[in-house]
């Protein structure tokens, strides 16, 4: 009887590796830290100092061949149809960040607290009284957008439509990079939308921040077309798709974990460190694509110019050389002095202190509102993509309350 094979192989979008990446992420740190994919033909980096070191040098590990493998090309080609901020290297990316940073800063969005709390109140007050709900269809899928769309501009009559093609843009097939028609009709919605948003808006109308790009200028020149939808789109999957995955990951993950629950129940003050090791433990970005502009060797594996290497956060992130020996448990109480799960260096997420400041806010009404909750884990459904992980539907029960309806 011949030997069954043990050889070690990894495909980002083979829907069995994902309910349980890690087991085949330890391998990759142990038996293959720089590994190659011969028949999708890319590097993933696992290490911890190794995916650290790729972020901060931009000048080899470039994001202008795209930031998803799906979506990889030459570094010197940019896209046709739009152009993002999050695909270019500095000192252009720097230029184009300093346009739009200070509407993130920390001081910013402490600001909106109060609106975020009440935008996730609203969601909550529809289920409440049931005693159950989907916790991603009525919660967590909803509120972010309304809070991107708040920063925007974007009319309350258009935000569900905007997160329907947004949701499309990442399906993916089991084991397949090619990019499904279903995937690729959502980028043209998102695209036509904004094509013809942009044509009711005028500089300085006081629109929200899409209007506010019309007004900016770089190098003495206004955005073109290309750089605004590039702009749109990229906030609006970013600011959707990222928080929404992230806060049903901690929902799911706690239910199997009932005493922090419970802990986190008895003090809310818990939840931007719930939050923080949920970004940890099982982020919602999975990895980013880098293109490499030399070549180099890492690990006795000659890497050539041009080759697509994946920086690998799920696997850095439960790396036990970084987080020691309890790397691959979950630990609201764990205080790690780094993670990556906003990337790092240049790149480094842009809208990290909102995502932190509504992951904080949506735990705390959960936990305040729902203490009780339990998920149905026989009905709930993943989500499937390359790079980005998370639930679809996240069935939830809880003993019913009352409305705080809101003003």
């Amino acid at each position: 009887m011949a030997a069954v094979s043990d050889e070690l192989h990894y495909n980002p979008y083979a829907f069995a590796t994902h309910d349980d990446p890690y087991a085949t992420y330890r391998r990759m740190r142990d038996e293959a830290p720089a590994y190659w994919n011969p028949e999708l033909k890319f590097w993933a980096l696992s290490r911890f100092d190794d995916v650290l070191e790729a972020f901060r040098d931009f000048d080899t590990f470039s994001s202008a061949g795209g930031v998803a493998l799906e979506n990889r090309r030459p570094v010197n080609r940019q896209m046709d149809e739009f152009s993002q901020m999050i695909e270019l290297d500095p000192p252009d990316h720097t230029l184009f960040r300093k346009l739009v940073s200070r509407v993130f800063t920390g001081r910013k969005v402490n600001d909106m607290e109060s609106s975020i709390r009440a935008i996730v109140n609203g969601y909550i007050d529809t289920v409440i009284e049931a005693g159950e709900g989907d916790l991603v269809a009525d919660i967590t899928g909803p509120f972010p957008m309304d809070v991107i769309s708040e920063i925007l501009g974007i009319p309350v009559g258009d935000r569900t439509e905007l997160r329907t093609s947004a949701d499309k843009i990442l399906i993916r097939n089991d084991g397949s990079m090619e990019i499904p028609h279903e995937a690729a009709e959502g980028m043209f919605e998102l695209l036509a939308y904004f094509t013809n948003d942009l044509l009711t808006r005028s500089p300085g109308d006081g629109r929200g921040l899409i209007s506010d790009l019309l007004e900016l200028e770089v190098d003495g020149r206004a955005l073109t077309e290309s750089e605004l939808l590039g702009f749109c789109v990229l906030f609006v999957i970013a600011g959707h798709e990222t928080t929404t995955k992230m806060v049903a990951n901690t929902i799911e993950l706690l239910s199997h974990h009932t005493d922090q629950r419970d802990r986190l129940v008895a003090d809310l003050s818990l939840a931007p460190h719930a939050i923080e090791e949920v970004l940890r433990f099982h982020n919602s970005t999975q990895y980013m694509h880098r293109t490499l502009t030399r070549d180099i060797e890492m690990h006795g594996q000659q890497m050539h110019e041009g080759d697509s290497v994946l920086l690998h956060i799920g696997a850095a992130n439960h790396d036990e050389r970084e987080f020691g020996p309890t790397a691959e448990q979950f630990d609201i109480d764990r205080r790690p002095d780094r993670h990556l799960g906003f990337g790092y260096g240049a790149h480094f997420c842009l809208g990290a202190a909102l995502a932190r400041m509504e992951g904080k806010v949506a735990i705390e009404e959960i936990h305040r509102r729902m203490p009780d909750y339990t998920v149905d884990h026989q009905a709930k459904q993943r989500f499937h993509s390359g790079n980005v992980t998370g639930w679809t539907s996240l069935p939830i029960a809880f003993t019913p309350g009352p409305k705080e309806a809101t003003s």
